[in-house]
């Protein structure tokens, strides 16, 4: 199966997931290799780091967090989130992610689970060692709900699956990461 091919349902998990909601934040998904990517998002989105720290490179102030929707199912924390400028506020970044809290322990549970600050900024700033795993880069048309959280007024936006792992494979977090329109500089 080509990478056009694919379901765009679980290609989305785990911004699929948020079916109780009135929207997901896209309209239609397709994949994209890392070469197809326009700058700057290929340079944004195709590596293995974490996006909190190299979109507060990018910008050239820390991130912050905005959460749109949460839910806990067991030890999964299911939330959408916006990264901002915590100098500017402006959005930075759009995320669904589900993270398994059974991998925490602690005060890097309790902040994790506070939805205070954003999931690499905990993880970097408490030596929890992860490796971030990229699947699939996405362009996206987004929906009013979409546009609204990083305030934009269309598409196409570009974004990746992403998967944080442990450093013996562990996953602890399932992330679809959708960046606003951006200019190269």
């Amino acid at each position: 199966m080509s990478a056009a091919d694919a379901d765009t349902t679980d290609i989305l998990y785990p911004l699929s997931s948020f079916t109780c909601d009135v929207s997901q934040g896209v309209t239609s998904a397709s994949i994209l290799e890392a070469e197809e990517l326009p700058e700057p998002y290929r340079t944004l989105l195709a590596h293995d780091r974490d996006m909190t720290g190299t979109l507060a490179t990018y910008h050239k102030q820390p991130m912050g967090l905005r959460v749109h929707v949460k839910r806990v199912e067991g030890d999964s924390l299911f939330r959408q989130v916006v990264l901002f400028g915590e100098h500017d506020n402006k959005p930075a970044e759009f995320g669904a992610i589900r993270i398994d809290l059974s991998a925490f322990a602690g005060e890097t549970r309790e902040l994790i689970a506070s939805c205070k600050l954003p999931l690499g900024r905990i993880l970097n700033d408490h030596g929890v060692a992860y490796v971030s795993n990229p699947s699939a880069f996405l362009r996206v048309d987004p929906d009013k709900l979409l546009c609204g959280a990083l305030n934009v007024t269309g598409g196409p936006l570009y974004g990746r699956k992403n998967e944080l792992t442990m450093p013996d494979g562990r996953a602890i977090a399932q992330i679809i990461e959708i960046l606003p329109t951006l200019e190269d500089h």
